[in-house]
């Protein structure tokens, strides 16, 4: 419904005239009205933001299930894996982040973002300083014991003619990330997102897709529950 009167002009002066912009030249397009439009978008944001807290926690438990496998304890953080200069930041910011008498391996895990577990499925970069530096192998990590966090991914990448490979499912998890960071830092999503990095953008269908795509190659039974409840989809359909 078009708001109208005092919370209209609150609203107007709420968002600068340069956001604005963004949603009036999309709403002239659409037929409907640019406040409409920014309410929506907004929703659409959180609905996003709601879907990807399930997906990022099941991806983060898996990896990290993994990573404990490889290292033989819950605390694979404190075993020499092999990881990147990156990563091993993040790794200790982490460490850091969490109170010395509250320091349990969940805990310090929690504090590591979606881009860390993103990053793992990078090739890697280098760690170490001078004639020590070496290159991180991840694609080692993924063979031994990473890939087997995504139970889902043979079947899913044939189903799309695709191979189940690091690097085909870094290109599902980097479109996730995507969406994410963009609802995350309320940027407009009435045009879709872009791919950092890369030249193209994605509709939020496509980011929706991603989603379901990803929750399927963690687990086929959290795909039909995320597939049945998605905020996202549900906020798709009431688009003006």
């Amino acid at each position: 419904m078009t708001l109208q009167g005092p919370q209209r002009t609150a609203l107007e002066k709420a968002i600068s005239p340069d956001r604005l912009h963004t949603y009036r030249s999309e709403a002239a397009s659409r037929g409907c009205d640019h406040l409409d439009l920014y309410v929506w978008d907004r929703d659409t944001a959180a609905a996003a933001m709601a879907d990807i807290a399930i997906l990022e926690v099941a991806m983060r438990n898996a990896m990290n299930d993994a990573l404990a496998r490889l290292a033989g304890r819950p605390d694979w953080y404190s075993v020499e894996l092999g990881l990147d200069d990156r990563s091993l930041k993040a790794v200790a910011k982490a460490w850091v982040e969490v109170p010395p008498a509250r320091r349990t391996p969940g805990r310090v895990v929690a504090q590591l973002m979606f881009g860390f577990w993103r990053n793992l499925l990078e090739v890697g970069g280098h760690y170490g300083a001078g004639p020590r530096r070496q290159q991180a192998r991840y694609e080692t990590l993924w063979v031994r014991e990473i890939s087997k966090a995504f139970p889902g991914g043979r079947a899913e990448a044939r189903t799309t003619g695709g191979q189940f490979t690091r690097a085909w499912t870094l290109g599902v998890v980097k479109e996730v990330h995507a969406l994410r960071n963009r609802a995350a830092h309320h940027e407009p999503l009435v045009k879709g997102f872009p791919m950092p990095g890369e030249n193209r953008r994605l509709a939020l269908q496509q980011g929706l897709d991603a989603c379901l795509k990803l929750s399927r190659l963690l687990d086929r039974d959290l795909a039909g529950w995320l597939s049945a409840n998605s905020q996202l989809a549900q906020a798709l359909t009431r688009a003006p």
